[in-house]
C-alpha cells in the first residue's frame, strides 16, 4: 500500500535578515516518519506522536508543518527536539500562515546535523469503541474476560506501522489505513473472580407483581477490578458486555448481554444478566402510624415487611434496597410532597430485624441497604422462607 506521510516543508540555513523573502514554494518536504505511536488510552481524546529525522543546518530553520485533508487539531500541535549533545537545537517561535492549514516553527542549531524531533497532536474522528466477552464457569464462580477494541479511522490520514497504546503494558502494531476498521484483543483476564448477586429495590427496579406485592429481583454478576480479583492493571473503559456460561457439556450459553459503565481500578462493576425467578420476595408495609408533635408536625412510625423465599439448590445472598423518599411518599399517598420536604429526618426503629447493620458503602441518607443470607431448598425441595422487617421513625413531617 502507498504510504501517505502528513506532508511538512523545511527550509534549511537561511540568515535572520532574510526571512520576511521566503518563499513557501522554495522549502522542501519533511522527512517520512521514522515512527509514529496512536494514543488511546485517553477516553476522549485520540493523540498520535510521531518521530522523524530532521537535517538542520547551524544557525536558523524553518520548518514548515501542513495537514490539508486531515483532522488534526492545529492549537494541540507540539514540536520538541530529542536530546543530542552534538547537535543543540531550540524552538525559538510557531506562526501560521495565514488561510492554510499549516505552521511553521523557527529552529536554531548550534551546528549542522541531523535531530531527531518528535511531533504530537490530538486528532479527530480516529475513534474508538471498547466491547467484551465473558466467559463465566459452570458454578458461576470466575470469569474470563477479553477485551476488544475496534478502531474506526475517518481522521483523513494513514497510520502505517504504527504502534497503538491503550494503556497496557505493551504496544500493539497494527497497520490502519483511511477509511479503513481494525479490531483486535486488548487484554485477556482468566479466572476472575465473580460474584453473582440478587438485588430488590421497589423504587428503582419495581415490582414483578404489584397486585400480590411481588417485587422484581434482578440478578447481576459483580466484578472488582483490582488485583485480588486478577483485574486492575487498568481501568476497564465503557462498552457492550456478552456473557455466555458453559454448560454441564463445557459448551458455551449465551446468557445476556449489558451495557458496562467506565470502571476505575479498585472499583467495581455490575453486569445485568436477568430477573430471577426462583428467589421471590413480597413488599408490604405492614404499618404506618401518625404521632403529632406539635401542631401540623408529625412524626411517622413504618414498618416493612420482607416476605422471602429461595427455590434454588444453592445459597444465595440478597441485598434489599430501600429508597426513604420513596417509602415517605408510599406512607404520605395523596397528600403531596413540598419542595421544602425533600430533605427527609428518619431513624431506624427497634423492630428492625435485619441480623446485619446496613451495607456500609451502599447506604446513604436517601437509601438503606442490607444483605440477607439465604440457605438453600432442603432435600424435599421446599423452598427457604424467611422474613425480616425494616422498622422506620420519619421525623417532623408537616
Amino acid at each position: 500500500m502507498k504510504y501517505r506521510p502528513i506532508y511538512g516543508i523545511i527550509a534549511l540555513g537561511l540568515c535572520a535578515a532574510s526571512v520576511n523573502t521566503w518563499a513557501r514554494i522554495k522549502l522542501i518536504t519533511l522527512p517520512v516518519r521514522e515512527h509514529i505511536e496512536i494514543q488511546l488510552e485517553n477516553e476522549f481524546t485520540s493523540i498520535i506522536e510521531e518521530e522523524r529525522i530532521v537535517p538542520l543546518k547551524q544557525g536558523l530553520n524553518s520548518i514548515d508543518f501542513s495537514w490539508h485533508n486531515s483532522s488534526i487539531k492545529p492549537e494541540t500541535i507540539v514540536f520538541r527536539v530529542l536530546s543530542d549533545e552534538k547537535l543543540q537545537a531550540n524552538v525559538l517561535s510557531v506562526s501560521f500562515p495565514p488561510d492554510e492549514s499549516a505552521l511553521t516553527w523557527q529552529v536554531s542549531a548550534s551546528a549542522t546535523g541531523s535531530a531527531r524531533v518528535r511531533i504530537s497532536y490530538a486528532i479527530n474522528r480516529l475513534d474508538k469503541q471498547y466491547h467484551y466477552l465473558a466467559q463465566v464457569s459452570a458454578d458461576e464462580s470466575t470469569m474470563d474476560l477479553f477485551q476488544y477494541l475496534r478502531v474506526n479511522n475517518q481522521s483523513g490520514e494513514e497510520f502505517l506501522d504504527a504502534d497503538i497504546n491503550t494503556g497496557g503494558k505493551k504496544n500493539i502494531k497494527l497497520p490502519i489505513g483511511i477509511n479503513e476498521t481494525q479490531e483486535f484483543l486488548n487484554h485477556q483476564f482468566s479466572g476472575v473472580p465473580v460474584d453473582k448477586t440478587y438485588t430488590v429495590n421497589a423504587a428503582q427496579l419495581g415490582y414483578r407483581n404489584r397486585s400480590q406485592d411481588k417485587l422484581n429481583v434482578l440478578m447481576h454478576y459483580q466484578i472488582h477490578n483490582d488485583s485480588k480479583h486478577k483485574l486492575g492493571t487498568t481501568p476497564l473503559s465503557a462498552g457492550k458486555y456478552r456473557i455466555y456460561q458453559q454448560d454441564s457439556k463445557n459448551s458455551a450459553v449465551f446468557i445476556g448481554e449489558d451495557w458496562g459503565q467506565y470502571t476505575a481500578r479498585d472499583d467495581k462493576q455490575k453486569l445485568f444478566i436477568g430477573k430471577a425467578q426462583d428467589v421471590v420476595v413480597k413488599r408490604i408495609i405492614e404499618r404506618k402510624k401518625r404521632q403529632q408533635r406539635n401542631g401540623n408536625l408529625y412524626n411517622y412510625d413504618v414498618l416493612v415487611n420482607y416476605k422471602i423465599e429461595n427455590f434454588k439448590d444453592t445459597p444465595v445472598t440478597l441485598t434489599i434496597e430501600e429508597s426513604l423518599a420513596y417509602l415517605r411518599n408510599e406512607v404520605l399517598a395523596g397528600r403531596g410532597i413540598s419542595s421544602g420536604q425533600q430533605l427527609i429526618e428518619w431513624q431506624i426503629g427497634d423492630e428492625t430485624s435485619f441480623k446485619n447493620k446496613p451495607v456500609k458503602e451502599e447506604t446513604s441518607a436517601q437509601k438503606l441497604t442490607y444483605q440477607v443470607k439465604l440457605p438453600a431448598r432442603g432435600r424435599g425441595h421446599e423452598p427457604v422462607r424467611l422474613e425480616r422487617q425494616l422498622n422506620i421513625h420519619f421525623k417532623n413531617i408537616w
